[in-house]
């Protein structure tokens, strides 16, 4: 079975004209043709992005099944996280606090049904200080090396390629990247790459492509994966 997945942070649909537009998100991911997507840095009901429920709103607009994973909460109910959106069936999630110093980061993981067989399909956000990172990438792996299903983890790393962070996950999970060159932030001038897929052993990477938009701070990164086999 072949799928493409995406890792898009979309800064709470914020474009780089400053001007919060679900719209673009939506025409930016409807353009990669993407199967399930990680989102992060997702906004509900908070009154920068006009109080929208963006993952929901976005689900609707791209007719997918969707889940999220808030890691803050400010005030009342305005929350700020992950989250997964996807073609396929979703049977379960679950939520992981990941150590933080300063904001409150997480892991969404998310069971999805594909053709008869179950995928673990995971999004994070790590934080900005190195050490930070290290923690979280180790409670992250400790909570990957118990997945035996065919697994697929994405998110915006905040660590460059040859970074201690990024080295400790390929210790693991092969990375979804065939060149390692796949810059994506900042979007209209991209230096960096930050963004990444990782995948176990059960798939096979056949393709990558970062996308052009100005919908947000980051460009999306698509990978394309065939199932090769299952444990």
């Amino acid at each position: 079975m072949k799928i493409s997945v995406l890792s898009y942070n979309i800064r709470n649909c914020r474009g780089i004209n400053n001007r919060v537009s679900l719209d673009a998100v939506a025409s930016t991911i409807a353009g990669t043709r993407a199967d399930i997507i990680g989102l992060q840095e997702v906004d509900y009901c908070n009154p920068r992005s006009a109080f929208a429920h963006q993952a929901a709103r976005l689900s609707n607009m791209l007719g997918m099944y969707y889940v999220y994973g808030p890691n803050v909460t400010w005030g009342c109910i305005a929350r700020f996280g992950n989250a997964v959106l996807s073609r396929y069936p979703i049977l379960c999630w679950h939520n992981y606090p990941l150590p933080s110093y300063g904001e409150q980061r997480g892991l969404l993981r998310v069971e999805i049904k594909l053709a008869g067989q179950s995928t673990v399909f995971f999004t994070t956000h790590l934080g900005l200080n190195h050490q930070e990172r290290m923690q979280q990438v180790e409670k992250i792996m400790q909570i990957v090396h118990g997945v035996s299903s065919p697994l697929l983890l994405t998110g915006d790393f905040n660590a460059k390629p040859y970074s201690e962070e990024i080295k400790r996950i390929q210790n693991l999970l092969q990375a979804g990247d065939l060149t390692g060159a796949g810059l994506t932030f900042p979007s209209d001038y991209p230096k960096y790459k930050i963004d990444y897929i990782f995948h176990s052993h059960h798939w096979t990477l056949t393709e990558t492509k970062v996308y052009s938009s100005l919908a947000s701070d980051h460009l999306p990164l698509l990978a394309k994966v065939e199932l090769a086999r299952a444990e």
